[in-house]
């Protein structure tokens, strides 16, 4: 879908236009204004069926289309490489069409290490890469400019609360993650901003659109986080590439084998545990503005370089 991955579409015609390859054709999957859900596989398919490409590159799609025997048919049998953005695990189910996906493919590049490499093996996947999110160069461009307005509250926190019932329900990090917000809040009150699904209205800012994270994020002087499946190797959110490019100092969770990443030096701060996590942003937030700003912008220049 061209409208919710434009810097990956931007990115393929950049190769065309310098040659590296010969065509391409954007195949919009996403839901169209009246359309049910077997008008939209069939379009799809004939998208598909009729496309010349030598190569199917598939963003996610999850389940988004529900025939996939016509998929499978116009293919061709021609290389599909499925990229998955999401982490997968306990609490979130395969669905027979994202692993008909998965069958399907020649090669997966996951966001996600181990265990979740092995999740999608066993749901059909052959071949797995790992592959970390990137930010997207069109959709965040006055960030990666480096257009920073200044900092109003000290701490802010972005993401679903997936936990209706603290211990009792949402996914692996949910728990933790409530626990990561109450803290926040009892340490900095009105200085703390919340945003994200699923948050109660009194403390929360609401959904922030995706084109409008680095807005929110800049709002604070330090970015706060725990992600969900904090086991998951080598696993970060799209909101910590995000974050670097907005120019902001953050605190996330260390998975296991991130050495991939920058270190304190960049304003990346991972820590091991939500207590961790708090203790880390109450001494960031003691330091003098200038100095998170530089640390800020050491993360600009690592992510704009690198990611």
């Amino acid at each position: 879908s061209e409208s919710c991955n434009p810097g990956q579409i931007d990115a393929l015609r950049l190769m065309r236009q310098r040659g590296e390859i010969d065509g391409l054709d954007v195949i919009h999957a996403g839901v169209a204004k009246g359309e049910s859900d077997s008008q939209r596989s069939a379009r799809v398919a004939r998208h598909i069926a009729s496309s010349g490409a030598d190569v199917i590159i598939v963003l996610s799609m999850k389940d988004l289309v529900r025939d996939m025997d016509a998929v499978g048919r116009a293919l061709q049998r021609r290389p599909v490489l499925y990229w998955e953005g999401d982490p997968w695990g306990r609490g979130k189910r395969v669905s027979e069409q994202m692993a008909a996906w998965l069958e399907m493919s020649s090669e997966v590049f996951s966001v996600g290490g181990h265990p979740q490499a092995g999740l999608l093996m066993r749901h059909g996947a052959r071949k797995v890469h790992h592959t970390i999110h990137t930010y997207d160069h069109v959709l965040f461009g006055s960030a990666e400019q480096g257009i920073c307005p200044d900092p109003t509250v000290d701490v802010a926190f972005l993401g679903t609360n997936a936990s209706r019932m603290p211990v009792l329900s949402g996914l692996p990090g949910s728990f933790q993650r409530w626990l990561l917000v109450s803290g926040l809040l009892r340490t900095y009150g009105k200085r703390c901003k919340i945003a994200g699904r699923g948050w109660p209205a009194v403390i929360s800012h609401g959904e922030v659109p995706f084109d409008r994270q680095h807005e929110f994020i800049q709002s604070a002087r330090v970015l706060s986080n725990w992600d969900h499946y904090p086991k998951t190797a080598s696993y970060v959110s799209d909101r910590l590439a995000v974050a670097m490019i907005s120019g902001r100092v953050q605190v996330t969770t260390r998975h296991p084998d991130m050495h991939f990443l920058p270190g304190r030096d960049r304003g990346l701060f991972l820590e091991p545990t939500v207590s961790d996590v708090l203790r880390r942003t109450r001494a960031l937030t003691a330091r003098p503005d200038q100095e998170l700003l530089e640390l800020g912008m050491r993360a600009h220049r690592w992510a704009k370089q690198r990611i």
